[in-house]
């Protein structure tokens, strides 16, 4: 599990279709890493604030144990450290700490580093992500 948090740049991916008017903030804020959790997570709020729709639901186990219906939705576009990639967000109740999963850790090709509490690019892709194709 991930014990630290990485600043990250998100927006909504439907913004490069829409009209101005219609976009959604670009919201940059602090996600905790965990690799406990497989998809990127944020909290209701900051779904609005992207205008994210929602477009599936699915359960959730929680940290403490419980289990959930959480709204899906997206998709968001999203950077950390100057890695992006476009993943689904799953919606979290207001006032929850969002989170940064595996999926886009993977997809970022991001190693975590509890002991330096950072993240560390891929000795074999320090310039960018190489993908498993496989």
């Amino acid at each position: 599990m991930g014990v630290f948090s990485v600043r990250a740049k998100m927006r909504n991916l439907l913004d490069r279709y829409r009209p101005p008017a219609e976009h959604g903030e670009e919201v940059e804020c602090d996600l905790m890493v965990d690799s406990g959790a497989i998809q990127l997570a944020l909290p209701a709020e900051t779904v609005e604030r992207l205008k994210l729709e929602p477009f599936d639901t699915t359960r959730v186990r929680t940290a403490f144990g419980a289990v959930r219906e959480c709204r899906v939705c997206g998709i968001v576009e999203l950077e950390v450290q100057g890695r992006r990639c476009c993943v689904e967000a799953i919606e979290l109740p207001r006032g929850t700490r969002p989170l940064l999963g595996a999926v886009p850790l993977e997809q970022m090709d991001w190693h975590i580093s509890p002991q330096e509490q950072k993240l560390l690019p891929n000795p074999e892709s320090p310039d960018g992500p190489l993908l498993p194709m496989y």
